[in-house]
Formats: structure tokens, sequence, C-alpha cells
């Protein structure tokens, strides 16, 4: 079954996106982030699968990747769910989404900014579970401008969560569960559309990897809470060094999942 889940997560991600379609490599299992979850596509002649991670920011709401909702068209994919339970495929525990919408101008490409944004709107409101804050506009960058990223050796670390694949040693040997999982990453550096993070295991950190796109960066402010301040999109192929996050700070993001938001309450 681990054999058939891969050879179909390859052609996923041939089909879905030209971008590495990113899991949680060096983490551990995730009892604590129950706004994250998994974004399970009805695969023909095979069933549930996997697909995306991502995060509740509403309680209709599920924000991912772009790359995560576009290209589905002509691989017989029609039914999709978002799952919060620790595991992915626990059919119970199945939501049904109403509708999938990319960012207006997401474009996989020669382009600094793809606006790697999407959702899947739920059919119903989810009200057991706290949906996750939203950063304001330039949350990073000022936490930036107060030296709190750090400088030199000693960086700020945030959380990643995701479903996605688990790296075996030597890799890039990665092996798939299904669970939520979390590592934790070392900022590296903060661009436009992107924050870059390290996820290298010879410096104590974890990363993303396959099945993890969509999935959610959070900060910890002093206080304990957490705040969604990425969307994991890309990285290098072994899943061994770098996470590129695109930003949920920028206006971007931001605007787009308001206009969303906007739409449902009217």
């Amino acid at each position: 079954m681990k054999k058939l889940s891969m050879s179909i997560g390859l052609v996923l991600v041939l089909a879905v996106t030209a971008a590495p379609v990113l899991a949680i490599t060096w983490g551990l299992p995730d009892t604590e982030h129950k706004n994250v979850g998994a974004m399970v596509v009805d695969w023909p002649s095979y069933g549930p699968f996997q697909a995306c991670s991502g995060t509740l920011v509403h309680p209709r709401v599920f924000l991912t990747a772009g790359h995560c909702t576009e290209g589905w068209e002509g691989t017989g994919v029609e039914t999709f769910w978002v799952n919060f339970d620790r595991y992915a495929l626990k059919e119970a525990t199945l939501l049904e989404v109403e509708q999938v919408i990319t960012h207006p101008d997401y474009y996989w490409g020669p382009t600094s900014d793809p606006h790697d944004v999407g959702v899947l709107i739920l059919a119903k409101p989810v009200r057991r579970i706290t949906p996750a804050r939203l950063p304001t506009e330039g949350y990073l960058n000022d936490l930036n401008a107060a030296g709190l990223l750090g400088r030199g050796a000693d960086k700020a670390k945030f959380t990643v969560v995701g479903y996605g694949g688990t790296l075996n040693w030597p890799p890039p040997d990665i092996y798939y569960d299904d669970y939520r999982q979390f590592a934790v990453s070392e900022f590296r550096s903060l661009l436009g559309a992107w924050l870059r993070l390290s996820q290298n295991p010879a410096t104590g950190d974890g990363g993303t990897c396959a099945g993890d796109s969509g999935g959610p960066a959070f900060w910890t402010e002093e206080d304990g809470d957490e705040i969604l301040v990425g969307i994991t999109s890309w990285g290098d192929p072994n899943c061994m060094s770098a996470g590129f996050n695109y930003r949920v700070d920028i206006p971007e993001t931001l605007s787009f999942i308001q206009a969303v938001i906007d739409g449902l309450e009217d």
C-alpha cells in the first residue's frame, strides 16, 4: 500500500503543479494544532488520498497553497474533503468541501511572487475548532526590524505543521503514514513574498517535504499565542536544506483571504 501511495503521490505532483509538493522531516507527532488539517481528494480508482495540508482561518475557510487548489482539471478528481483528525484518512471525520478557490493572480513560473495561495470552502462551519490567528500586514517586517528574528548564528525558530511524508536516513527515502506532525525550523531570510527557513538536520532543524504544501508556519509570541505567518510552498528536492513559505502577512494574501470571508458573510 505504501508503494502505491508513493506512485500516486508522484503522479499527483506532476499533474497538479510544476512546483515541489512539500512533508514534515525530523518532526514529531502533533496533538496541539487542532486547526491544522489535511486536504484529501477522492482519487479515481484509489479512493481518499492526502494531497496537501492547510489551516482553518475561519469556520468555513481552510487556507492552503495555490498549487494545491489549482490544476485538478483532467485528473478525474471531483470530490475534496478536509480532515482535522490526527489521521488524514479517517473516514468518519472527513468534512465536505463546497468550493475550491485559487488566488486570481496565481502563476507558478518565472516570477518572484507566484501568489501561491488557495482556499477550500467547507460546506458547513466548524465550530469545535478555534481558527488560527492571522498576522497584521507587515508583521514579519516588524519582527525583523525589532531584531526578533535574530542575527548571526542564533536565529528565531518557527513551527511548521503538516501531514506529509517523513524522511528516513539516508535520504531521500520518504515514507507516508498520513499523520499530522510538527517540526521546528530556524529563520534564514525574509524576502518580499517569502519566509525562508532552515530544515537542515545538522543544525537541529526539521521542516517540510512531500504532502505538507499549504500547511502553516507559526510564529510564537511571548504569551504563547501562535500567529500564522507562512504557507508551506516549496523547498530543496531532498527536503534536507531549506523550506520556502509564502508569506501570509503581505497584502496579496491578506486581501485575498478577507475577500473570501466577506463573500461568505455577504
